[in-house]
């Protein structure tokens, strides 16, 4: 019966010690817009964590691709207003990684309730995930 308890705590311990995969997700979405003489500015940001990553001679990897949809209040889809590769390296494991787009949005967008929908890829796993993030647009 020891022997068998001993096992379970070594079995325990092994499994409490060994890595967990972090799931590929992402986070803090915000965007907003201010108004401009012909048109908006768009900020928005999103964070990225537990891509893959490649170590190389003590040096870590990643790379993500992203594009930005944006839903006007009507529904309709503005496809890839901005898109962009984000190719990091740095000397110790990245935790997360930021995400920024600055879009212009010309005086065709009306006032009113927009989603952004960022669409992220991670280059190394081929997972795709996506967030959205509301703004308004106002005078």
């Amino acid at each position: 019966m020891k022997k068998y308890f001993a096992l379970f705590i070594i079995l325990f311990l092994i499994n409490s010690c060994s890595k967990k995969e972090e799931k590929f997700e992402l986070f803090s979405a915000e965007s907003f817009a201010y108004s401009m003489d012909n048109g908006w500015e768009l900020n928005a940001t999103v964070r990225a964590k537990g891509f893959e990553q490649k170590e190389n001679e003590n040096r870590f990897s990643a790379k993500l691709s992203y594009y930005a949809d944006i839903r006007t209040p009507e529904g309709k889809l503005a496809n890839k207003v901005s898109s962009g590769v984000i190719d990091k390296t740095e000397n110790e494991k990245i935790s997360e990684i930021p995400i920024e787009s600055q879009i212009k949005l010309d005086s065709t967008y009306k006032t009113g309730n927009y989603k952004i929908i960022f669409h992220i890829k991670d280059e190394l796993s081929g997972k795709e995930i996506f967030i959205e993030s509301f703004f308004e647009l106002s005078k």
